[in-house]
């Protein structure tokens, strides 16, 4: 692809060059139709000014320069040659007086003839030496032309060069940056078309910026929670390798075995959030039916709930409700709200699952009767890796932080409240109204 210097050289000399040769076009048929005026006016001057008397055979001084060919024929009124000035070129009398084109030996001649007493004069010219008169002169006119086009073309060089300058100096001061080096350009004084791109730019590396930051949160995060665990199914493998009896040993590999499925769970938690990091702008709205998703994520979890001897299921006023979202970033945060409720409410508890319609919003609601969270602790449980104090259920504090990255994926809202006898936690997902696609259906 051609640099926006060579288009701009190009479209320009280009540009000059067309109406150069539109000006040399226009000069010569001036030229041209001058040449044929002047010629025109020279044929009847050579005709007036013959002498009076001539005789036959009279000689006529010939002209040396045969660009100005000229022939001059003269009869006498019984049709009788007088003067021929090249006897080579016999050039028929023409009954008609005044000017006239003529084709004679392969050639096109302007002729005028003029009736003076008892003579007939006929003055001709080939018609090419008028055309090359022309030439001569356009070419006379055109060669200041040539020069100013090439000091035209020089001029166009000198210009766009001087024009793109900033954006050479932008995109020096971009590719001599580190890798690193994410902070915004600053250039000084910029011509009005660059300041969109700039600011765009800057505004690009500040995302990046931040995005980084967030990475290396996350990452330094990740790493620490990763280390007590690894640590601990390092020693409880100790510990069943010491075991004397087959009790003991029994006993440890139970406690390995939680240990793994307590690693197992961060891992697949940390990448879920991972999942989520990219910019939303990347992702792909989609139909999305949340009661659809209610009821799948039920039904993945119902063996945990019968593990538990929980009830699981949809509330009875649950709606096809559509709208426009990401399929699968919804079915995981359903699918945490779900997994929280059944790992922290207690054996023969209740967990509900709600999707629906409420002052005009669409709505996803998680509600338990386990103990709930303290007020004063609700809001902090959205950050990663933060567990309230007195939760006997093992987890890894990411699975609300991946629910909040999921609801300002989708600009929702979310409340935590408890039920009408303050007991247990209801996650409440309220949806924008603009995220409707296709109208809900009772379901």
């Amino acid at each position: 692809m051609k640099t926006i210097r060579a288009q701009l050289m190009l479209g320009l000399l280009s540009g000059a060059l067309v109406c150069t040769l539109v000006a040399g076009l226009a000069i010569y048929r001036l030229a041209d139709r001058e040449s044929n005026e002047q010629s025109d006016r020279q044929l009847k001057q050579i005709a007036l000014a013959l002498p009076v008397q001539l005789v036959t055979n009279q000689v006529m001084p010939a002209t040396e320069d045969a660009d100005d060919m000229i022939l001059i024929q003269v009869w006498d009124q019984r049709g009788w040659k007088i003067y021929f000035s090249q006897s080579d070129l016999p050039l028929p009398l023409q009954p008609a007086v005044g000017y006239q084109n003529v084709s004679f030996a392969g050639e096109t001649f302007r002729v005028y003839t003029e009736l003076r007493a008892d003579r007939q004069i006929q003055i001709s010219q080939p018609v090419w030496v008028r055309h090359k008169f022309a030439v001569n002169m356009a070419l006379r006119i055109l060669s200041p032309l040539v020069v100013l086009l090439f000091a035209l073309a020089f001029l166009i060089y000198v210009v766009v060069g001087k024009t793109l300058a900033p954006l050479r100096k932008l995109e020096a001061a971009v590719a001599t940056r580190a890798p690193n080096a994410l902070h915004i350009i600053e250039l000084g004084e910029l011509p009005e078309d660059l300041l969109p791109i700039l600011s765009a730019l800057n505004r690009l590396l500040e995302k990046i910026e931040l995005a980084m930051t967030e990475q290396r949160v996350f990452v330094a995060d990740a790493a620490h929670e990763l280390r007590s665990p690894l640590t601990a199914l390092k020693l409880q493998l100790q510990l069943a390798e010491r075991s004397s009896t087959d009790a003991l040993r029994a006993t440890a590999f139970v406690k390995l075995h939680d240990r793994l499925d307590r690693s197992s769970h961060l891992v697949h938690q940390l990448l879920t959030l991972a999942r989520q990091e990219p910019d939303e702008a990347a992702r792909t709205l989609t139909d999305c039916d949340l009661y659809l998703l209610a009821e799948q994520s039920v039904i993945d979890h119902s063996a945990h709930a019968d593990s538990k001897s929980i009830d699981l299921g949809l509330t009875g006023d649950s709606v096809s409700i559509h709208i426009l979202g990401n399929i699968e970033g919804l079915g995981i945060m359903l699918n945490n709200l779900v997994d929280n409720a059944l790992r922290y409410t207690q054996r023969g508890g209740r967990v509900d699952v709600y999707a629906g319609v409420e002052s005009g919003q669409p709505v996803l609601r998680v509600s338990d009767n386990g103990p709930g969270i303290a007020e004063s602790e609700r809001m902090r449980i959205f950050d990663r890796f933060y567990r309230p104090d007195g939760n006997a259920s093992w987890g890894c504090g990411l699975g609300m932080s991946i629910v909040k990255n999921v609801a300002d994926l989708h600009s929702a809202e979310i409340h935590l409240n408890s039920n009408a006898n303050n007991v247990g936690l209801v996650v409440t997902v309220r949806l924008s109204r603009n995220a409707f696609g296709i109208p809900e259906k009772n379901k």
